[in-house]
């Protein structure tokens, strides 16, 4: 006789959000841990697994806005809410960007003018991570400054996914660039004369020169928008 696949299903949950202890979900959800228990054990006089409870059910998803209650009642679709920022919880970020999800940084703004000296290869811990269906980046950023505006406002989030190319540039698209000194949004042109730098263009200031030597790293910009 296996476990019922609902209650496989609220196991799964808490791995994810109590890394598998059972009295410390118990308590968040205001079950007790017996009631739960007795999901994952056989009942020797019946010979079956008790099935979990709508109150049970109810509660986890009360608790746990981020949960899809049509995935925990069916199965179907995923566990995480599409569209949702969760907690970074007991993932590994492996795990997290194995189900399709990108750490955010709210910390690390990035600016549409020149900001400040801190980098992404400072092994920053995001802040939580977020997932869009059919859209897949290395990370998000919010944005501060007005130089791209109309095509990017402060206050937006972007989504960047990193460029290993750096002779490959398109003029017509937007990256985040990430200099010894700055991090910043731009466009970016090669220069014809010379591979020692590249022109940052923006909407509404002068273009400026980025060396080469100076890049850290260069991603281009997938989405830019905000979360309602």
């Amino acid at each position: 006789m296996e476990i019922p696949e609902i209650n496989q299903r609220i196991r799964q949950i808490i791995d994810f959000k109590t890394n598998g202890n059972v009295k410390k979900f118990s308590d968040l959800i205001s079950i007790s841990q017996q009631t739960l228990n007795r999901l994952f054990n056989l009942d020797t006089r019946t010979n079956k697994y008790p099935v979990a409870t709508t109150d049970i059910l109810t509660s986890i998803t009360e608790m746990f806005v981020d949960i899809d209650s049509d995935w925990l009642l069916t199965g179907r679709g995923e566990m995480i809410k599409n569209n949702t920022i969760v907690n970074f919880g007991n993932y590994s970020v492996s795990q997290f960007k194995q189900r399709g999800y990108a750490p955010y940084y709210s910390l690390l703004k990035v600016s549409s003018g020149q900001y400040d000296l801190a980098t992404i290869e400072q092994n920053e811990v995001p802040d939580s991570w977020i997932k869009f269906p059919e859209l897949t980046v290395d990370a998000w950023f919010p944005i501060v400054g007005f130089s791209m505006e109309p095509k990017i406002y402060a206050g937006d989030i972007v989504g960047v996914v990193a460029v290993n190319n750096w002779e490959r540039i398109d003029p017509d698209k937007i990256y985040l660039i990430i200099t010894i000194y700055d991090r910043m949004i731009k466009h970016l042109q090669q220069d014809e004369s010379t591979s020692d730098f590249l022109w940052a263009t923006s909407e509404n200031y002068p273009r400026f020169k980025i060396y080469m030597h100076e890049i850290v790293k260069i991603y281009r910009v997938v989405f830019a928008g905000r979360l309602v």
